[in-house]
């Protein structure tokens, strides 16, 4: 009889979270978060609840044993009938589901394993003879076992990460990170993704501000206690809004950008790809296979969101105005959602298709010079183009800026100064010169890879030892299947957000009933360690 096969699984302990219509911000506004890390109910999801699992079946992970159980809205469903398929939940209600899920999951494992949890801080995990070791901390003994898998999610965050009184480098967590910023004070986002969403939502409604319905659509009712914000990021466009989508609704099979398309274009002598030759006309032409017979100024609009090219202006009200129309034109396009809306059918490629771009970034990847490209650029695109806030969430900052609440910076990409006082923002792609003055600075995004510190050991140890990445920023050096390169033999894989760079958009929660590259991932590098053999299953990608 062989010895029992050992797994460690290095893992935050608080579960991986991050949109509910304003009914819901309006219900729960007044929800407490408490140092437990409950969350207040403002804080949403930016993904419909039907869309999220934690666990998996045959279509998720074919061919691989598969963990049955409800989805978040099956979940919520049992718990409260007026739950709808395509709602936005509070973050809470996803944290408390994967609480729910790993307790289930942990006290209900297959008759051939036995789980035991080891509540203590990882602080180096790397390959040694035969298998890999884990070290913690405390004095605590150390572990040694046959595979160690690093799933540390987005990190520990560091008392330094709060900046100083004019800046915060990191707004989390909320609200208690922008607290003191006093009313009447003039606060700069950098940013105006998924993070600075968060923020303004602190900020207004979770200090007693309110929406109102009126004729033109929404108004906001301001409590007196907000400060300024002032909304300042690369592009100086506002995120699209997520479309309105039917619960029926699944993925076209892409014409153009597909998995065997960018294989192809891995000619002998020419392995590493270049992304803006190579798979951008893939993606425009893709996008506008979807638009037959659209209006120019249809295809125009899909053209201008997928470019990371930033416009210029010829003074600041015209810039103003251009963008908040463009923002209203894409509200309206959400609002007639997937299926009706052109616009958006278009840019869906860059979700429906999102499995194509992580191949391309896959080992042996892209040069250097476009690795670098797509992580710091065109990633951008496609969390501004596909991956924002609800169309919700779009209504409100119109509504915070007609209120007088929120305003725009002075064009895209402006600069950042320190002043006696506070900051200064000072235009760069403007033809007539603007500016405007600050309190305080807010770090409203995140950058990916991101920079993996002391206050994130595992990853931190990870990167001292083994090979750099493909890449051309810092990155953890791992093979297609997640091993650490170096290794006499694999035995210590990283998957997640630490993976970010190697590979591709790896912060997501599974959706049910579609394949799932992340369970598909995890099967090939746990199969062979249960089993006792050293063979990798076959990938089985649609």
């Amino acid at each position: 009889m062989s010895a029992p096969r050992r797994i460690a699984c290095a893992w935050d302990s608080d579960m991986p979270t991050r949109s509910a219509s304003s009914a819901w911000v309006q219900r729960s506004r007044r929800t407490p978060s408490s140092v437990s890390g409950e969350q207040p109910d403002y804080l949403l999801l930016n993904t419909i609840c039907s869309q999220l699992t934690i666990f998996s079946d045959r279509a998720m992970a074919p061919g691989a044993p598969v963990t049955e159980g409800p989805s978040l809205y099956e979940w919520c469903r049992q718990r409260s009938r007026s739950v709808g398929f395509d709602d936005y939940l509070p973050r809470r209600l996803l944290g408390e589901y994967l609480r729910w899920a790993a307790r289930r999951i942990l006290n209900e494992p297959p008759a051939r394993l036995t789980v035991k949890r080891r509540c203590a801080v990882a602080e180096d995990v790397r390959p040694a003879a035969g298998g890999a070791t884990v070290t913690f901390g405390a004095n605590a003994p150390g572990l040694t076992v046959d595979l160690a898998i690093v799933t540390t999610g987005h990190g520990l965050p560091g008392a330094a990460e709060a900046g100083d009184g004019t800046r915060i480098a990191s707004p989390y967590p909320l609200p208690e990170r922008v607290a003191g910023l006093a009313p009447g004070t003039t606060v700069a986002l950098l940013g105006t993704g998924l993070t600075a969403m968060d923020v303004i939502a602190s900020l207004t409604v979770g200090r007693d501000g309110t929406f109102a319905p009126d004729r033109r659509g929404l108004r906001y009712l301001p409590s007196g206690r907000e400060p300024r914000i002032v909304l300042a990021n690369r592009s100086g466009c506002l995120p699209c809004a997520r479309p309105a989508v039917s619960e029926d609704r699944r993925p076209a099979p892409a014409r153009f950008l597909t998995v065997a398309g960018v294989a192809a274009l891995r000619r002998p002598g020419r392995a590493r790809l270049d992304f803006r030759r190579d798979v951008e006309p893939l993606i425009h032409r893709e996008a506008m296979s979807r638009m037959p017979g659209a209006p120019a100024a249809q295809q125009a609009a899909v053209a201008r969101a997928l470019s990371p090219v930033q416009d210029r202006w010829t003074d600041d009200a015209t810039y103003r105005s251009a963008v908040l129309t463009r923002a209203r034109e894409d509200l309206r396009e959400a609002e007639a959602g997937l299926g009706v809306s052109a616009v958006k059918e278009g840019l869906e490629v860059l979700r429906d298709h999102r499995e194509t771009l992580r191949t391309a970034i896959d080992a042996p990847g892209l040069t250097a010079e476009s690795h670098r490209y797509f992580m710091t650029e065109y990633v951008s695109v496609v969390n501004r183009a596909v991956c924002g806030p609800q169309k919700e969430r779009v209504h409100e900052i119109l509504a915070l800026i007609d209120a007088g609440v929120v305003a725009l910076a002075p064009g895209p990409a402006p600069t950042l100064a320190r002043t006696q006082h506070g900051w200064l923002l000072v235009s760069t792609r403007l033809g007539e010169p603007a500016e405007q003055a600050v309190d305080v600075v807010v770090r409203a995004n995140v950058t990916w890879p991101a920079t993996i510190s002391d206050h994130d050991p595992v990853p931190a140890a990870l990167r001292c030892w083994c090979e750099p990445g493909p890449g051309a920023l810092p990155s953890l050096g791992l093979d297609r299947d997640g091993y650490v390169l170096g290794a006499d033999r694999p035995t210590v894989a990283v998957f997640g957000p630490p993976a970010e760079g190697t590979s591709y958009y790896n912060h997501y929660v599974p959706t049910p009933g579609v394949w799932s590259r992340a369970l598909t991932d995890l099967d090939r590098v746990i199969a062979p360690v249960l089993s006792g053999d050293n063979r990798v299953p076959e990938e089985t990608a649609p």
